[in-house]
């Protein structure tokens, strides 16, 4: 049950800076994560903030009428503006602390099973405006994403003597993936203090949707490898062919390769959010396959794509070898692929998305991506690449990630990007950039 989940100290520090920012944002002198124990609640976040209240570790007895009772039992959203102007609220535990205004969400497991709650609280009347609500709601997503990191560590822990050698790649590669979570979170601060405060909300979100492929791709297949250790553990059992160890080993080798690339693309996604914040970062340049490039990014989009249930078809023309800046060119392409298969096909059914790519006569490298969805409605053709614009607030859309592929093609690639749709005929967005990027420091 819950006491056997344990929170280590890694995820305790990066909720501690969750809380701390959250509270600077809402303005309020106590942002709390709270965890709910057999008969009490306790204060297992509390932000370092002047008037807090509340200490971290404090418990309390459940069954009193604190406000994170209601959010637990109802599962839902809770919004006191005044606990003194309300009747229901005016006698509850936490106004003796003089906190009169709260706003909660509930926090939960993977299994559905009650975490506890993520909630801001002020001694003065507060009516939040949608934008923090929604914010509040982002924030409770990531916090219940590291759940499921925090699950899946747990599952990796159990190892098997006879494939020791499997399991430690496997739990250092969960350690890699938790190192890209932590800088996640310096990303995620760094941001907040950057932008207005009516987008802090949207940026958190974005980052937590475009990161969400290549990690959930890596601990997709960190899970395979694991179920395929303990498949080959009971064949040796009952006695295993060489080839069928060679087949596991090759697994396994091949696995910790798009393990390795999945990481990467994290750090690449990381340092793409890091462009929209601040002046363009610098870029490593290097010749590279066009078409083994391609292929690369899609094995990494794998899992997402076969879940989606959407068929992506690649054909790029061989021998085309690039000299320009492969980080930002496959973040275009990842960003492009999940904007269709995320947009595309709201209505369900099977959608098609398909990749081209040629070396056009003037040395340049035509890139496109279409799909025969619903379309995009022609009072959005002109706003799609602009930041924070989205039609998925809320829901997953962090409205960045086409703005996302229009700087990197302008501004990093020097090339162009433009988008062809019509309601009910699909959308296909076609970037043309140079074979060989300009030496110029500035697109570096």
């Amino acid at each position: 049950m819950v006491e056997q989940r344990i929170v280590s100290d890694d995820f305790l520090g990066k909720w501690q800076q969750t809380t701390n920012v959250m509270a600077d944002v809402f303005d309020v002198p106590a942002g709390l994560i709270m965890r709910v124990r057999p008969q009490q609640i306790e204060v297992l976040v509390s932000s370092h903030t002047p008037g807090n209240p509340y200490e971290a570790y404090e418990k309390a007895n459940l069954n009193t009428g604190l406000y994170c009772e209601t959010v637990m039992a109802t599962r839902s959203l809770l919004h006191v503006p005044d606990a003194l102007e309300d009747e229901h609220w005016k006698n509850n535990p936490d106004v003796a602390l003089n906190m009169i205004s709260y706003l909660g969400v509930p926090l939960l497991w993977p299994d559905d099973e009650v975490f506890g709650t993520i909630c801001v609280l002020d001694s003065k009347k507060r009516n939040y405006q949608q934008r923090y609500v929604d914010l509040l709601w982002e924030i409770k997503r990531a916090i219940e994403a590291d759940f499921q990191v925090i699950e899946q560590q747990q599952k990796l822990m159990i190892s098997n003597a006879s494939l020791l050698d499997a399991n430690q790649a496997l739990l250092r590669s969960n350690a890699d993936l938790k190192a890209a979570l932590d800088k996640i979170v310096a990303m995620q601060g760094e941001l907040l203090r950057a932008e207005k405060m009516s987008a802090l909300g949207s940026l958190v979100a974005g980052i937590s949707h475009e990161l969400n492929t290549p990690i959930g791709n890596g601990l997709m297949l960190a899970s395979t490898l694991k179920s395929n250790a303990v498949t080959i553990a009971k064949e040796l059992e009952a006695g295993v062919t060489r080839k069928h160890m060679q087949d596991f080993i090759s697994g396994v080798d091949q696995g910790a390769d798009i393990l390795l690339h999945s990481l990467g693309r994290a750090a690449d996604l990381v340092a793409s959010f890091k462009q929209v914040a601040v002046d363009q970062s610098s870029m490593r340049r290097r010749e590279f396959d066009l078409r083994k490039t391609f292929k690369d990014i899609l094995a990494t989009l794998g899992p997402a794509i076969r879940k989606s249930g959407h068929e992506v078809v690649c054909d790029v023309e061989e021998g085309v070898v690039m000299d320009s800046y492969p980080g930002p060119l496959e973040q275009v392409l990842v960003n492009l692929v999940n904007n269709a298969l995320v947009h595309a096909f709201p209505e369900g059914g099977q959608g098609h998305v398909t990749i081209t790519a040629r070396r056009l006569a003037d040395d340049r490298i035509e890139v496109s991506v279409a799909d025969d969805g619903v379309g995009i409605p022609e009072a959005n053709i002109a706003r799609v690449f602009d930041p924070f614009f989205t039609t998925r607030l809320g829901q997953g859309g962090s409205g960045l990630g086409l703005h996302v592929v229009y700087n990197q093609v302008t501004s990093a690639l020097r090339g162009d990007v433009q988008v062809e749709s019509a309601p009910g005929c699909g959308a296909r967005f076609t970037l043309r950039v140079p074979r060989v990027a300009p030496l110029d420091p500035a697109s570096h």
